[in-house]
């Protein structure tokens, strides 16, 4: 079928029309089949029993997955799997106890030791990569290891997976869109047993999910996910035409779900009898052992053999796991952070020279001079290759440097974001933009419940070391959708350092210890400050970096402390002789430098806190808790703040002027300090 075809082939029937699976294959197909049916058995007791918290069976989906995995090569393709895919744990060679400890949570679980929910697996051993429990999120970041393994030059093969629900999340066609738009080796398998819960397919989409995907320019497949020769006709030719570079494929596999959704779920409340009893006539080992003996592969009492020596064997491990104890407290915060991120002594800068640059140079240079050093670095974003630059110009000329590591992105920031992450898995570091602050929110899943908690979910076994820039702020006459602050909501969401520099030696030095973090860091760049005569300075040599954690005194001062950063450092300078201030520039939201805020409130004895996002929840109040905490005994006044109004921001001029703090907002709540 040529790429650009929206024909879609359909192998979909009830029977085998003809023998043509190997009788090995079909052997070993009905072991691992086997295998997952008494795990499954056995989990159902636990879960009676409330040793396990959450099920999610497999029962009628077996076939397809380890059917799939049998034609892939585990240990060399990477696999995302979604939640109803223990079999694929199973299938590529996860011991039974490793699974059921992850099952029942306990020491020793090597896919989170217990951080994770029940049927989220994972193994570095076994590229596979740790799952949440967020539909569809592991589309994106499945394209961004396509991707690192096509740079790489490997033939291998990424599979991802969902029920037929989550295809109707926005990612998964973002992903197949840029799957297919880069032609990278992602084989999509949509499990369709026709419930989302107890939503049915019809209440989803208007068509079947292999049709919707054609639409893409995605070839697009339908098979029978019960009958194993279904997919042995489609498949392995398929697999052998992605390894040789054909791009990506969507198989659409129909399958049955034997039991209910989940552990907290009763199917027979939505689904009634006669459906029920048309499902178990598909039952995938049903079916299997129908061929077997219909072909005489094995002997009834071979069967019952074989059955109960892995009933025996399933069993045994399950009362190992069962026996190993709860994971030991005292270390739930290990893993949010990595190790290996530089944390060292701020150096002085050696300068480039005497003359002065802006910030937009200083970010260009740094994203110059760390491209060079590291060939691994890439980024992509809206409008950010040559000849534009992105709109602010921040990225001109890295695209004739580099072609092939700067490139345009669709207008997609889940794309961007979450394509990023697998390619950060993948062993490569993304650099990306998101053009304004204020349009990062589709790709919140990503930057919330993907990215950040990969290294503490997996307990340590992957990372994602991400760097994402966004331009914020307001003073542009932008109104509300080109103006907002974003710091505190991101701060809320742990895993993610977060940088928010004032001038253009601060933005060069942190910007290069971002490219060198071993983590994820947001990278906030306030849009006033770009080419604004306040931020310019001047340009520290390729050596300097400035570590995270740490905050510079803008101005000493003995009167009061003003805590503040980005684009308010200079509406508190302006005040500063006059109030006798001393000036504090955070630099770092992420981690906040308490030391030499507390320093100051314990010289100054009086403190306010600015910043230009609203008052109310900003990262402001976290300041003043901190403080309260802290210095209460030597504070001679309230801390006081001074931010945004509760208003969204305007574009007319005298409104945004009403809308964020001004000289004269300082002054008035200065002037209120003193007279304490």
């Amino acid at each position: 079928m040529s790429r650009k075809s929206k024909e879609t082939p359909t192998n979909l029937r009830s029977e085998p029309e003809r023998r043509i699976v190997p009788d090995a294959v079909v052997l070993e197909l009905y072991r691992k089949i086997l295998g997952v049916y008494y795990i499954e058995e056995r989990l159902k007791i636990l879960t009676r029993q409330g040793k396990i918290s959450f099920l999610a069976s497999s029962r009628g989906h077996e076939k397809v997955q380890v059917g799939t995995v049998m034609m892939l090569k585990p240990g060399h393709d990477w696999f995302f799997p979604y939640y109803r895919e223990k079999a694929i744990a199973y299938a590529l060679g996860m011991p039974v106890k490793d699974i059921f400890l992850h099952m029942l949570s306990r020491e020793g679980d090597p896919s989170s030791n217990g951080r994770n929910m029940p049927e989220h697996f994972s193994s570095r051993e076994l590229n596979l990569v740790s799952q949440t429990a967020c539909t569809g999120t592991q589309f994106l970041p499945a394209v961004g290891m396509a991707k690192a393994l096509k740079k790489d030059g490997s033939d291998a093969i990424v599979y991802v997976s969902s029920g037929e629900g989550a295809a109707s999340e926005g990612e998964f066609a973002e992903a197949i869109n840029w799957a297919t738009r880069e032609e990278l080796s992602v084989l999509f398998l949509i499990q369709n047993n026709g419930y989302a819960i107890s939503v049915p397919r019809n209440a989803q989409t208007t068509s079947e999910i292999h049709r919707i995907a054609a639409g893409f320019g995605l070839p697009s497949y339908h098979v029978d996910g019960t009958w194993y020769e279904s997919m042995y006709e489609t498949m392995p030719g398929l697999i052998q035409r992605m390894r040789e570079g054909s791009g990506p494929v969507l198989i659409e596999a129909e399958v049955v779900r034997l039991d209910s959704h989940s552990s907290s779920d009763d199917q027979t409340k939505y689904r009634s009898d006669e459906e029920l009893k048309r499902a178990r006539e598909r039952d995938p080992i049903m079916l299997t052992e129908k061929y077997i003996l219909q072909h005489r592969l094995l002997s009834q009492d071979e069967i019952k053999g074989m059955r109960d020596k892995i009933q025996a064997e399933v069993n045994a491990a399950a009362d190992e796991a069962d026996a190993a104890p709860q994971p030991e407290p005292g270390h739930i915060t290990a893993h949010i952070y990595s190790d290996q991120t530089p944390f060292f002594e701020e150096k002085e800068p050696a300068y480039i020279s005497e003359d002065t640059i802006s910030m937009v140079e200083a970010l260009n240079r740094a994203l110059r001079e760390e491209m060079e050093r590291n060939p691994k670095i890439v980024m992509w974003g809206e409008d950010i290759a040559d000849p534009k630059g992105g709109v602010f110009g921040v990225t001109r000329g890295l695209t004739n440097l580099y072609p092939d590591r700067v490139q345009n992105s669709p207008l997609a920031e889940a794309s961007i974001v979450g394509v990023a992450g697998g390619m950060a898995i993948g062993g490569y570091k993304p650099i990306v933009e998101i053009q304004f602050a204020d349009y990062s929110w589709p790709g919140f899943m990503q930057m919330r419940n993907e990215i950040p908690t990969l290294r503490w979910r997996s307990n340590g076994t992957w990372s994602d070391p991400v760097v994402v820039r966004m331009a914020c702020g307001g003073r542009i006459k932008g109104g509300p959708f080109h103006s907002q602050c974003v710091e505190a909501i991101y701060a809320h969401t742990p895993g993610w350092y977060i940088v928010f520099p004032s001038n253009a030696t601060d933005a060069k030095g942190l910007m290069k210890t971002a490219a060198r973090a071993d983590d994820p860091v947001l990278f906030l760049e306030h849009k006033r400050l770009y080419r604004h005569i306040s931020a310019k300075s001047r340009e520290p040599n390729a050596d300097y970096l400035i570590p995270f954690g740490k905050g510079k005194i803008k101005r000493h001062g003995n009167a009061a402390t003003v805590v503040t950063w980005g684009a308010t450092v200079y509406t508190a300078l302006e005040l500063a002789d006059e109030f006798d201030l001393e000036v504090i520039d955070l630099r770092t939201i992420v981690p906040m430098d308490d030391e030499i805020v507390f320093n100051s409130v314990k010289k100054t004895n009086r403190v306010l806190v600015l910043h230009e996002d609203a008052v109310m929840i900003g990262w402001g109040a976290e300041v003043v808790a901190r403080i309260a905490a802290n210095c209460f005994d030597h504070l001679d006044a309230p801390v006081l703040r001074v931010g945004a109004k509760d208003s969204f921001v305007a574009s007319a001029v005298s409104l945004e002027d009403e809308v964020l703090p001004s000289v004269e907002d300082l002054r008035r709540e200065l002037t209120k300090l003193f007279r304490y």
